[in-house]
């Protein structure tokens, strides 16, 4: 069909959806909007029409892997993926859905998502009666080029794209302490930071190594990049498993049975009607089976939704109720430090909401590296060091950092 319909959904379900549909043959789109909810996904009913349906699914709610397989890749060694990678993931292998995005000689990327993701974004598009056949990471929807990484915002947000099965989603308020404490590849000693072309302007932003392409509407970019790929995390027990025709296979019987005596078709026919009817009862049985076992039930949306409430709540926390001592406004101006130091690399980040301090355990070349750090961040904040230690050739310690009052 030269028409699809791109959605782009949320993490959560009150975050905006970005829609859109693409003609391929005319390259223009048809018709776009932004729905306020998850809740609204019902209005693109009427838009679908027929037409195939690709859902984007944020990056930040996936995990990027590359694994080295022992030998060429076979089903075996497939299957056990989640085993090799559990070392590297915090989550139990079992909560986790694993979609193998390509295989090069014996290295496969992979792309790993929690089941109550893959089954939340699945129940909100079976309750607005939308079928989609392919789900990709919005990031991987971006243009790609071995010279750069690209970079679009869409609703608050920077996708990046790093490599062809790697990519990012930031908040668009983080995107300058995250890239500023991103670990690149060393070669002699010296940092390859990639170059970044951004499809979003880039006034506001100073980034050394950003550079302006041509702007272009996030939703006509990453719409035409998701209907060229390949990638589909629908996968495994989340694969479309599209109905054998029946009706054809009881043709082709009665063709051949057309042959024998009137009294043999009759039995035939006979026969063959009992099967189905036997086919469809399992046939309704597995459906309601799969759908309870994807499709939480109303009582785990409403722990979903407790749960969500208080996520938001520890959010507005973390802002700080709008002053400047909030959790993100530290971040912000703790970063022009980092880069004036680009030899601290922070270990771990805790915020402490009630005394509105932040504990940040980092480690170093040396102590001078620390000691420029704290002297840096004295003039903005109150600075308590704890004790130092050596550790495999570098420094570590902590630095609680509290807003000067």
């Amino acid at each position: 069909m030269s028409e699809q319909l791109v959605v782009r959904l949320g993490s959560e379900s009150r975050q905006a959806i970005h829609w859109l549909v693409w003609s391929t043959v005319e390259r223009e789109i048809i018709a776009s909007g932004i729905l306020t909810s998850a809740e609204d996904l019902i209005e693109l009913k009427s838009r679908a029409g027929g037409r195939p349906i690709i859902a984007l699914v944020p990056s930040c709610d996936i995990t990027f892997k590359k694994v080295e397989l022992p030998g060429r890749s076979n089903k075996q060694l497939l299957n056990a993926l989640p085993y090799m990678l559990e070392q590297e993931l915090s989550s139990d292998i079992d909560k986790l859905h694993f979609a193998v995005l390509d295989k090069a000689a014996n290295t496969v990327s992979v792309a790993v998502i929690a089941h109550d993701k893959m089954q939340q974004w699945q129940t909100w598009l079976a309750d607005a009666e939308l079928v989609c056949e392919q789900y990709i990471p919005d990031a991987l929807t971006l243009p790609y080029n071995e010279a750069h990484w690209s970079a679009i915002e869409l609703d608050g947000q920077w996708l990046i794209r790093q490599t062809p099965t790697q990519g990012l989603c930031i908040e668009s308020e983080l995107l300058t302490f995250v890239l500023a404490t991103t670990e690149y590849p060393e070669d002699e000693g010296v940092n390859n930071i990639p170059t970044v072309m951004s499809y979003s302007p880039l006034d506001a932003l100073a980034l050394d190594n950003w550079q302006q392409g041509q702007i272009e509407l996030p939703m006509k970019l990453c719409a035409e990049g998701a209907i060229a790929s390949r990638y589909n995390l629908l996968q495994g027990q989340y694969k479309v498993v599209r109905e054998e025709n029946v009706a054809l296979k009881l043709w082709r019987g009665t063709a051949i049975a057309a042959s024998l005596a009137m009294v043999m078709i009759f039995v035939n026919q006979f026969v063959t009607l009992n099967k189905l009817e036997q086919q469809q009862s399992a046939l309704d049985n597995e459906i309601r089976q799969v759908y309870k076992t994807v499709f939480k039930p109303k009582k785990m949306r409403l722990n979903t939704r407790l749960v969500k409430k208080q996520m938001q709540s520890r959010l507005n926390d973390l802002r700080g109720g709008g002053d400047n001592s909030g959790f993100l406004v530290m971040l912000s101006q703790l970063t022009p430090a980092f880069k004036q130091l680009p030899g601290i690399k922070p270990i771990s980040v805790r915020y402490d909401t009630k005394q509105a301090t932040i504990r940040l355990q980092a480690s170093a070349a040396d102590f001078q590296v620390f000691d420029k750090l704290k002297s840096s961040l004295s003039t903005q904040f109150d600075v308590a060091q704890g004790t130092l230690s050596q550790r495999d050739g570098r420094v570590q310690g902590t630095l609680d950092i509290k807003g000067k009052k």
